[in-house]
């Protein structure tokens, strides 16, 4: 039998209830996705230290896994409105209160793989110097079966991830040289089995959104004890035509430990909760994916 080799291994999207996949996304090292399951042992009194197979059950299973990608803006557009629930308006990716439901599809060694009634149910964009941006998904679904097409969908090859450099970052309405950020999304997922073997509630039950920039502690001090009423906060990152917009009116970043006991250049760990200002959403959101 001819060795499996990950190199070939694929994925691809569609919409709930679809079973034919419509994109196709590159993926990167550290992915994971499939379906776990749960035997049921009763671990009763027996008269013996060992557990009898007969009376083992089959129990509960569901779809899970983190997906890492380098999203390109065209990927992006498939993916924000899945982590924010709002509805696409021309540029805008609004937040929402309920999250869609989605198909992924994952090919290994040609046989497709649908893991169907998905959600994401945490996502953190990050960069670090030297590298793309990171979008990292944590995903939970309801059921794998060992079917569906991946049709004729593509990976993108019209525009390119967006890497460090590309961004701007203004704290407190001045700019800010950092090494790296990370704006993670946490939609508080929580699954519900009831009477049945698979999931019969998926639900975002809160929402978290946090950020973390380590900005330079020489020029940027003065962020340590931020107001704790909040400090605007905006990402923008630029290539070419496209561009990814994040925007936080209302950061509340209490103090965090500084460092000491350590040579080279230092940081000031910055980190805050994105929260509601009035009728204004904690994060905003603009992507232009047109190169």
């Amino acid at each position: 039998m001819a060795d499996k080799v990950g190199v070939f291994n694929r994925l691809l999207y569609a919409g709930s209830g679809v079973t034919t996949a419509t994109h196709e996304f590159e993926f990167l090292e550290g992915s994971t996705l499939g379906l776990s399951e749960n035997f049921i042992d009763t671990n009763g009194i027996r008269g013996t230290r060992s557990h009898s197979s007969e009376r083992v059950r089959r129990g509960t299973r569901r779809v899970d896994g983190q997906i890492i990608l380098a999203p390109t803006p065209v990927e992006l557009a498939v993916w924000l409105p899945l982590i924010l629930g709002g509805t696409p308006s021309g540029t805008s990716y609004p937040l929402g209160e309920n999250l869609p439901l989605f198909n992924l599809f994952g090919v290994r060694d040609g046989t497709v793989y649908t893991y169907s009634d998905c959600v994401v149910t945490n996502a953190t964009f990050s960069a670090s110097e030297g590298g793309p941006m990171q979008l990292s998904l944590t995903i939970i679904g309801k059921d794998e079966t060992q079917s569906g097409s991946a049709g004729a969908a593509t990976i993108d090859l019209t525009t390119q991830p967006f890497v460090l450099h590309d961004a701007v970052v203004s704290v407190g309405g001045s700019n800010r040289e950092v090494a790296s950020f990370s704006l993670a999304i946490d939609n508080v997922v929580e699954a519900k089995f009831r009477n049945s073997a698979t999931i019969t509630q998926l639900k975002a039950t809160d929402r978290n959104v946090t950020v973390d920039l380590p900005v330079s502690l020489g020029t940027d001090a003065a962020l340590y004890g931020s107001a704790v009423g909040g400090v605007a906060t905006t990402l923008t990152l630029t290539n070419g035509g496209c561009s990814l917009t994040f925007s936080m009116t209302k950061v509340q970043a209490p103090k965090q430990p500084l460092p000491f006991g350590q040579r080279g250049i230092l940081d000031l760990p910055w980190r805050g909760v994105a929260r509601k200002d009035g009728a204004t959403p904690e994060l905003t959101t603009t992507l232009d994916s047109t190169p």
